[in-house]
């Protein structure tokens, strides 16, 4: 063996001790997840914060959710991360996720709570034009239901003076007439609210 070869090997076998024992503390994942109401309706533009958690390193982040509710983060150190959504018309979250290897990650998939905003009747109350329709039966916990002459469907609502507005999360109809962005408003003659009046109806307290 020449004697060259020898010093030759000694720096090869250095080099490969050395790659293999470098770790990857720092190491980047991607972290992806969809947000989603109880009627399975996408939660768009919901603003999701990301940062650190106490060992963790990185930089806070901030991203929003897309039409389908769902949203991205690339580059994450691995370790544990804080993230908090914020959506408007829902409860804020915060919770924990672990962030490693790209194929190690699963997508944070969660139902929100919707929040109403104004008042409440204080309890079940329902009103109804002649005929039975339309009907619209208002719960104590924010919720109701409703029913016209095209189909029936559900949300949130909230009272302000003698107006209510009502979010529709579900309708089940010929259309889908009722947008999130486009509240329905049904007013009252005064804040006893013995009668509302919806559109062109006027619905009777039951």
């Amino acid at each position: 063996m020449p004697a060259f070869e020898r010093p030759l090997s000694i720096v090869t076998i250095v080099i490969l001790a050395i790659a293999g024992s470098v770790t990857t503390p720092h190491a980047q994942g991607r972290f992806t997840g969809k947000f989603t109401d109880k009627w399975e309706n996408p939660v768009v533009g919901a603003l999701v914060l990301v940062e650190p958690s106490e060992g963790t390193t990185g930089g806070r982040q901030e991203t929003t959710t897309d039409d389908d509710g769902a949203f991205a983060f690339v580059g994450l150190r691995s370790g544990q991360w804080e993230v908090e959504v914020h959506g408007d018309g829902y409860q804020p979250i915060r919770t924990a996720v672990n962030v490693r290897q790209l194929s190690d990650n699963r997508p944070l998939e969660v139902e929100l709570d919707v929040l109403p905003s104004g008042g409440r009747f204080r309890g079940d109350t329902e009103f109804e034009a002649d005929g039975g329709i339309p009907m619209i039966k208002f719960g104590a916990d924010g919720g109701f239901e409703f029913e016209d002459a095209e189909g029936e469907g559900e949300g949130t609502y909230g009272i302000s003076g003698v107006n209510a507005v009502l979010v529709v999360r579900d309708y089940d109809g010929p259309d889908d007439r009722f947008a999130v962005s486009q509240p329905v408003v049904v007013t009252a003659p005064s804040d006893q609210f013995l009668s509302v009046s919806w559109g062109e109806s006027t619905l009777a307290k039951k």
